[in-house]
């Protein structure tokens, strides 16, 4: 593992319901990290949930991404965005990182496909960033390089200017490939489970794809390890998941070990 290799980490909204853990966490890592440079992604479903019950609005989910029309973009641009970004941005700062908060569209625009069954919904467009047509991996090399750890919501946009919201744990697997980088997602679970409930270890590629077509990774689960699995195939580098709650196994993943789920 190379000192100078970027990490991408992404939490998700729940650990933002436990400001002081999520502050133990942060210091653990920076510290963990001594220097090498990283990115924290975010979601922020549950808040996004709340807003939208408290304007009248009903939400769905089809394999853990949100169908999210039009008329919801003000509240999840603002709850994701706004409200949620800020929160994390202070309690990175408070860990004492040099936190900026951020969007997908800020400096340069990730470059997206719209999920058109879901509404305004965009994906990564695996292929332009594969080919490097996108300038936003360069707005957040010459953060790094000052030392700034970007704090990035999952608001992006289309090229007709129509923002968008995109699921997180994509948007992080998307930053990992521009950045190439290490990915840690993190969950609220220790590892991904079998059908009998047990732990996930290592596993491989062609073993990851096998188990994102079994019946029991459904939800969130799924497209966390879908993203994993777009990183790992396009980086070429280590992808994990596990737990945001147990800051030691955080740390040993960052040191190199076995811990979680991995995809080697």
């Amino acid at each position: 593992m190379s000192l100078t290799t970027p990490v991408v980490i992404k939490v998700g909204g729940a650990a933002l319901t436990a400001p002081a853990q999520l502050l133990d966490l942060l210091a653990a890592v920076k510290l963990a990290l001594a220097g090498r440079p990283w990115v924290l992604v975010h979601g922020g479903g549950a808040t996004v949930d709340e807003w939208l019950t408290q304007a009248g609005q009903a939400s769905s989910k089809i394999h853990g991404q949100r169908q999210t029309p039009a008329n919801h973009m003000p509240l999840v641009t603002g709850a994701l965005a706004g409200y949620t970004n800020k929160i994390l941005v202070t309690i990175a700062q408070q860990a004492g990182l040099r936190a900026l908060g951020m969007s997908l569209v800020d400096g340069v625009a990730l470059p997206l496909q719209q999920n058109f069954a879901l509404g305004c919904v965009g994906s990564p467009n695996w292929l332009a960033l594969e080919n490097n047509h996108s300038g936003f991996g360069q707005v957040l090399k010459s953060l790094l390089a000052a030392e700034i750890t970007p704090v990035i919501s999952s608001i992006g946009c289309f090229e007709n200017g129509q923002l968008a919201n995109v699921n997180a744990d994509l948007a992080a697997a998307a930053i990992a490939l521009v950045l190439d980088a290490e990915l840690l997602l993190l969950s609220d679970v220790d590892a991904i489970l079998d059908a009998s409930g047990h732990a996930i270890g290592d596993i491989s590629l062609s073993a990851g794809y096998a188990l994102l077509e079994q019946s029991f990774v459904q939800g969130g689960m799924h497209v966390k390890l879908q993203a994993a699995l777009e990183a790992a195939s396009r980086c070429r580098r280590t992808t994990a998941i596990t737990s945001w709650q147990k800051p030691t196994q955080v740390v040993a993943l960052l040191q190199g070990g076995s811990v979680g789920t991995r995809i080697l």
